[in-house]
């Protein structure tokens, strides 16, 4: 009976070997998988945030063009003159929420007055490299007849 004993000992030699090399490589590539789950869950929240910021570069250089279309006038015997460029005025903000972003404005005419509209297009860039995220918006205004 000892010796049956002994030798189903001797045919399970190295199985241990085999369950711990079986183990180590699901624990890596579980490991593995996990990392990219990570930077991929990191890569997306970096755009979403840039992306927003994008987009708040766009918004602040929309209100900038029409902040010049629509000036306030500052006295009632010399009105204001409306700004409208139709070359891109860029413009770099450096205050902390927008830093590191750009803003590009075209602004124009279409028809004749008293009938103009105006066509603005703000252009938001955040970012740089691979991570550059761009946001655009249109916005169309015109004067009021009185």
């Amino acid at each position: 009976m000892r010796h049956s004993r002994f030798s189903s000992y001797k045919r399970q030699q190295g199985s241990m070997l085999m369950i711990a090399i079986f183990a180590i490589t699901a624990l890596a590539a579980l490991g593995a998988a996990l990392m990219q789950i990570t930077w991929s869950q990191s890569d997306t929240t970096t755009r979403e945030v840039l992306g927003t910021r994008a987009w708040l570069a766009a918004n602040s250089g929309t209100e900038m063009a029409m902040a010049k279309l629509f000036p306030l006038a500052k006295d009632i015997d010399s009105p204001p003159v409306a700004e409208c460029n139709a070359t891109p005025q860029t413009t770099q903000f450096s205050s902390r929420g927008l830093r590191g972003c750009s803003v590009s404005v075209t602004c124009e005419v279409v028809g004749t007055p008293p009938l103009a509209q105006y066509r603005v297009e703000s252009t938001g860039k955040c970012g740089s490299g691979h991570l550059q995220v761009v946001r655009v918006q249109e916005s169309w205004a015109k004067e009021l007849a009185l």
